[in-house]
Order: C-alpha cells, then sequence, then structure tokens
C-alpha cells in the first residue's frame, strides 16, 4: 500500500518551485485581478524579502516602521532593532520559493500581505506562511508587524 503522504510532499514542493519559477508570468493573472495598490504592495513585499535574504540592512531600515513589531515561528518577539540587524551571507544559498500572495487592504494606508514561503534546507521550518502589514507613513510604506507560522502539515510530512 503506498503511502499518501510520500507523494503529496514531493508534489507541492514541484507546484511551488513551478509556480516560483513562473515569475512575473505568473503574475499576470494576477496582477488582473488585483488594484494598482495591492500590486505595488506585492511588489514592496518581495523587494523586502529579496533585501532581508541579502542582508541589505540600510534598506531593511528604511522600510520598516519604528515601533514594528515581529513575532517569529517559535513565538519569540522582536523589535526594529533585531530585523535590521541582517548581514549579507558568507555563502549565498538557494533563494526561497515565495508563492501566492494575497494582499488584504484594510484602508488606504493599511494594509496585510500574506504569502507562504519554503526555506530551503534541512529544518522543519522551512515552510512557513508569512503575514506582514504595511501602512503608509509619509507617503512609503513601512513593516509594522510580522508574523511567521510554521506550516506543520507539510514539515511534519517528511
Amino acid at each position: 500500500m503506498h503511502n499518501p503522504r510520500l507523494f503529496a510532499l514531493p508534489l507541492c514542493l514541484l507546484l511551488a518551485a513551478l509556480a516560483q519559477a513562473a515569475g512575473p508570468a505568473a503574475n499576470v493573472s494576477q496582477a488582473s485581478n488585483t488594484s494598482p495598490v495591492q500590486q505595488e504592495l506585492i511588489q514592496t513585499e518581495k523587494a523586502f524579502l529579496d533585501a532581508l535574504e541579502r542582508g541589505d540592512a540600510d534598506y531593511v531600515k528604511n522600510a520598516v516602521a519604528d515601533d514594528f513589531l515581529l513575532i517569529a515561528p517559535n513565538g519569540d518577539t522582536a523589535g526594529k532593532a533585531e530585523i535590521v540587524d541582517v548581514r549579507p551571507p558568507e555563502r549565498p544559498g538557494p533563494k526561497p520559493i515565495l508563492y501566492d500572495f494575497k494582499v488584504v487592504q484594510l484602508d488606504d494606508d493599511c494594509a496585510v500581505v500574506t504569502v507562504n514561503a519554503v526555506f530551503p534546507g534541512g529544518q522543519m521550518e522551512r515552510y512557513q506562511h508569512l503575514s506582514n502589514t504595511w501602512v503608509k507613513q509619509g507617503g512609503q510604506w513601512k513593516l509594522k508587524f510580522q508574523q511567521s507560522t510554521l506550516n506543520l502539515w507539510s514539515a511534519h510530512d517528511l
């Protein structure tokens, strides 16, 4: 008898990889269903996550609100000082797979952007849901709140 979990995990990873590889073409249909503000927020989210990955502390510092709050996957909290303390990686590794961006616009100057992520590597924490709250301050989107939640259904399928 075949274990369906052994089939589901590689299929999910393949679909996530295909979605990431499709890049801008995959966002064409998404873009047609989103407002210009939502598209701007998705691009802002992608740029922010890219800056974190490459260790661009100046970009991160500028993008994060002074009263920023982070809730990590393990439940720990952190503020702006901790998230700004990023460094370029010594050895660039595989890029995270980011897919299924969604924007919930709360008003003209506030929105929640969610994204599913697969962080390559052997740790169980590689499958996460990210939820970021962005507020417009002085005409610029600033990250006010971030919560990362483990995607346990996939992490424990191994």
